[in-house]
């Protein structure tokens, strides 16, 4: 094998791996930037200038835990159950209503046949 063949396969190897270690340290950077946003995310970042603080994931797990229980009325667990206590006397008024115009509706009928008999000719 001549020098130039030599040389011809050892920078086809160089190339070659120089392609896959760049196509990994690409996947790589590509990673460690949405590792990093996700650190960011679950640790939370401190307020700056222009911006507001962004609570870490701890934080707002916390804050939905305190919503979805009850806490005196402030909740949205308390305000849901309210509703539904709500809901279930309207519900029940509405069935009494309901009754009420049936019983209505028979004693206009009823009194409707009582005047037709009354002034029917004999």
């Amino acid at each position: 094998m001549s020098k130039i063949e030599t040389i011809s396969i050892l920078v086809g190897i160089a190339l070659g791996g120089g392609a896959i270690l760049g196509f990994f340290i690409n996947k790589l950077s590509k990673f460690s930037a949405h590792w990093g946003k996700f650190i960011r995310d679950w640790e939370g970042e401190e307020a700056s200038e222009g911006r507001d603080a962004v609570p870490g994931v701890m934080s707002r797990l916390n804050k939905l835990d305190g919503e979805l229980s009850h806490n005196g009325g402030k909740s949205i667990k308390d305000m849901v159950f309210r509703m539904e206590v709500r809901q279930d006397r309207l519900e029940r008024k509405m069935e009494e209503a309901e009754i009420v115009r049936q019983q209505n509706q028979v004693i206009l009928l009823e009194a409707i046949k009582t005047l037709n008999t009354q002034i029917q000719p004999k």
